[in-house]
């Protein structure tokens, strides 16, 4: 069966000066938000978008990160109310931040496995749980993260009572010689994992940083306690990795798209219900342009793509029965970010110095 394109028109975000990465979700009403970061005099600032009414509003946070070196999350909880975290681009702690009601943000740190004791953090990767079946945790921040406090291992926080709540620790995995990337994402029954690069220096050129996935172990719905994980390597064969994007959202399966600079590939490791998991290549190229920052996402009728950058082009691959095409949808030179709502319309986001936004409806392929 061949695959149908698919067709998108392109918008200006903000014509401000803005840097390479973004984030992009849609919202409860069906509508897209990215979060971002933008020069200003004092530094990087965080800064969210919004598209309401066919229009663009900006607000800015207060909030200034570590520039280009994670992106920024952004999720809605069911009330639809805007939360972000991002990697503090002065202390190095990881930072959250809710919208207020009077239009303002409210940032605060989150805690290390060091409790109160703040220490640096490093790849954030926030979204709110899904309002669901988990009674203790349902709708709450979860943020998964690299602990400093603990020589970098995964750990994920998870705000507890809402507005003047409290956060819990759950360390995910062991120390890591790898700081290069570590995705969180819920599935659409709230189950929730991480992807992530844990690298040991053996003294080789380049070290080894396998792709790891961990998941939240079944616990009782009423078990008030921070959640456990069980880990395991996924990609044993991964050098010199980039970045990392698991999609959220699906039901029957599991997509996480990562890149290797050393091979010059983009990888997806997919895994569907009742069948083995299996590794293949997205893109790949013959220069250091491409292909790089991969974006996953899986649309309503559970096909799979990755958005993704290669030599100045913005390009988006699908799944078909046959294996991943790949079509250019625009110039650019930012991180993209693609995420599809409910009724299959595809939302991306990437930069070109400005923030531009890229809107399609998937065909049948």
């Amino acid at each position: 069966m061949t695959t149908q394109a698919l067709q998108f028109t392109l918008e200006t975000v903000d014509d401000s000066a803005v840097l390479g990465q973004s984030f992009l979700t849609v919202d409860g009403s069906g509508d897209p938000a990215v979060a971002y970061a933008v020069s200003t005099a004092s530094g990087a600032a965080v800064r969210v978008a919004r598209r309401q009414n066919g229009h663009w509003t900006h607000e800015n946070t207060g909030g200034f990160p570590a520039g280009d070196e994670v992106r920024i999350s952004l999720s809605f909880d069911s009330g639809g109310v805007p939360h972000i975290a991002y990697r503090d681009g002065g202390s190095g702690n990881a930072m959250f931040g809710t919208r207020r009601d009077d239009g303002g943000w409210s940032l605060e740190t989150i805690p290390t496995q060091a409790g109160t004791i703040v220490r640096s953090a490093a790849d954030v990767s926030m979204q709110i749980e899904p309002n669901l079946n988990d009674p203790p945790f349902a709708d709450t921040p979860t943020v998964g993260y690299r602990d400093a406090f603990n020589g970098d291992s995964a750990a994920v926080a998870r705000k507890v009572g809402g507005v003047g709540g409290h956060w819990q620790i759950s360390a995910v995995d062991a120390p890591s010689d790898a700081r290069t990337g570590l995705s969180l994402a819920f599935d659409s029954s709230a189950g929730l994992r991480l992807a992530y690069f844990q690298g040991f220096d053996d003294g080789s050129p380049v070290i080894p940083q396998p792709l790891k996935l961990a998941q939240e172990e079944v616990s009782d719905a009423e078990d008030p306690n921070p959640p456990t994980f069980v880990n395991g390597v996924i990609d044993p064969d991964v050098r010199a990795a980039e970045s990392v994007s698991m999609a959220r959202g699906l039901f029957s399966k599991i997509l996480v798209a990562y890149a290797d600079v050393r091979t010059r590939t983009v990888r997806a490791w997919t895994r569907s219900f009742g069948s083995e998991p299996r590794i293949e290549v997205v893109a790949e190229a013959d220069d250091a342009n491409g292909p790089r920052f991969p974006s996953a996402a899986g649309d309503p009728h559970q096909t799979l793509f990755v958005a993704y950058l290669d030599d100045g082009q913005v390009v988006l691959a699908r799944r078909g029965t046959t294996g991943w095409t790949s079509q250019p949808i625009a110039t650019g030179d930012g991180w993209p970010s693609l995420e599809f709502g409910k009724n299959g319309t595809a939302h991306l986001a990437y930069g070109t110095g400005t923030l531009m936004y890229a809107r399609g409806t998937v065909g049948p392929g």
